[in-house]
């Protein structure tokens, strides 16, 4: 467990960190003799056949009506107090009628009708959620301040104010009386279910998730009433520590996302089609992903067609020169490719070597850009000479740092022009691609390097990682496998037995 923590340490504070708890003594929290009603008043709900668009940043509006209700079922008009309006999934941004604060609504005599509810972020299933939860709100300014910021045991229960007294849901409360917990939920309102490009937030610009943390369900196109699929998810690459899928029916852009499973996920092969996939979304420096992902999937069969995965997007010479990544990042995660051509070429840098670089100016050359100087495995970018020497390599079109590349495999392909002059670098990793020794042929001009792209923030990079030795090509001249065959593996008949399901 302690291994998990420290390699993956985003996922601990998801998981046990920080928790703040504020107890009452079970005889101070009051049992509800009474339950909420709420009610959707208006006719924009949506349904199972026919959802409403997905709602990200565009606000929806429903109108509702909220019923305190005995145990018995009749009108409780003796409750006179506000509740709190949640929307699940979503946020509840304002509320729109008589005596609304914020987000909480006064029920008076029992009642609160016409409440027009906004709130945005919702899809697939989604309920709005009242509770009573002891907030009376009142201006924190007021004189006297409200009963939760006055310095006053209003209740005598021996605890003053905000936060300190569990009656006391914000400062501005003006009692620090305990609601009584009464609840209650709509029947559903119907959103589409985000697809990839949603959970990538492509209406703001892809570069981050709009999701941060939830846990998703992902229209991945199957649909379950009909059998068919209206669109296909398809994956793309299995990494050791999760796999890649893309959307292949969204012209929007942004259709693609790494699932991290922490291993790499059992029988799923390269060509599979996912029928239903489920996560939690977040962004890992920069990188949005799917965590603790679960799924059900097609498995290809070659008797039925060819495999299913898109050709790669294939960067133009402008493209990788261009130092706006707004392209780089409509591609993340997706099925990419760098190819030489007429007017551009592809070659491994020529300054990639074990040595390290010499004194005083510690420039790199063609057998040596080191710069783990003290040999801990890292290069340290606030000490000397380390800092300089990886400084000079950053700034070095034709340098790989070796410490980096020996502890991550990743180096550096220079983009040549017609004549041969290097223009820019792009940074590839070939840890997957079998026999292909990169800093053997450091210097040495390639065909194309194919692979998904992943991106990290920490330096601003954008890395080509292949699939597999069918990605790289080695020969300047050399054509690269299509899509339907490279890095695709077939399963083995001993793999479709019920034995190993």
């Amino acid at each position: 467990m302690g291994r998990f923590f420290t390699s993956r340490s985003r996922y601990a504070s998801l998981l046990f960190g920080p928790i703040v708890i504020a107890c009452a003594a079970p005889g101070d929290i009051p049992s509800p003799k009474s339950r909420l009603l709420v009610a959707i008043t208006s006719n924009n709900i949506g349904s199972r056949e026919a959802p409403l668009k997905l709602s990200i940043s565009a606000p929806t509006t429903v109108t509702v009506r909220i019923e305190s209700r005995k145990s018995t079922g009749e009108l409780d008009t003796s409750f006179n107090g506000y509740v709190r309006l949640l929307s699940k999934p979503g946020s509840v941004e304002n509320l729109f009628g008589d005596d609304v604060w914020r987000r909480n609504v006064k029920v008076v005599n029992g009642v609160a009708d016409n409440v027009r509810v906004q709130f945005v972020g919702a899809y697939g299933e989604t309920q709005l959620w009242a509770e009573d939860i002891g907030y009376a709100p009142a201006p924190i300014t007021r004189d006297p301040p409200p009963q939760c910021a006055d310095g006053l045991d209003n209740n005598g229960d021996g605890n003053f104010d905000f936060p300190n007294d569990p009656g006391c849901a914000f400062a501005n409360d003006d009692t620090e009386a305990l609601g009584t917990f009464m609840s209650g939920v709509s029947s559903p309102i119907f959103f589409q279910s985000p697809r990839i490009a949603d959970v990538r937030g492509v209406e703001q610009g892809g570069a981050a998730t709009p999701y941060p943390h939830e846990q998703l369900i992902v229209d991945v196109g199957w649909r379950r009433d009909t059998q068919t699929y209206a669109f296909q998810t398809v994956v793309t690459r299995i990494a050791s520590d999760g796999f890649y899928i893309s959307d292949i029916g969204d012209p929007r852009g942004f259709s693609s996302i790494f699932a991290f499973t922490f291993v790499a996920p059992p029988r799923l092969r390269v060509c599979d089609r996912l029928r239903t996939l489920t996560g939690s979304a977040s962004d890992f420096y920069g990188f949005t992903e799917l965590g603790f992902p679960t799924w059900t999937v097609e498995y290809w069969d070659p008797n039925n067609g060819p495999c299913p995965v898109p050709e790669p997007f294939v960067f133009t010479f402008d493209e990788l020169l261009d130092s706006n990544n707004r392209i780089r990042f409509r591609q993340e995660s997706a099925l990419v490719r760098v190819q030489a051509s007429a007017e551009m070429g592809l070659r491994i840098t020529k300054h990639f070597g074990r040595g390290y670089p010499a004194a005083p100016t510690y420039l790199p050359t063609d057998d040596a850009s080191n710069c783990d100087f003290n040999r801990d495995g890292k290069v340290d970018y606030s000490t000397e000479p380390e800092m300089t020497c990886a400084n000079n390599c950053n700034a070095d079109i034709e340098c790989t740092e070796y410490a980096g590349f020996s502890l991550r495999g990743s180096f550096n392909l220079v983009v040549t022009d017609e004549l041969g002059n290097a223009r820019a670098s792009t940074p590839v990793n070939a840890s997957s691609a079998s026999g292909f020794e990169p800093l053997a042929k450091r210097g040495a001009a390639i065909g194309s390097f194919t692979g998904t792209l992943r991106y990290f923030s920490g330096g601003s990079r954008f890395t080509i990682e292949a699939r597999c030795e069918d990605d790289v090509v080695s020969d300047p001249k050399g054509v690269p496998m299509p899509s339907t065959k490279a890095c695709v593996r077939l399963r083995t008949p001993l793999e479709n037995t019920e034995e190993t399901l």
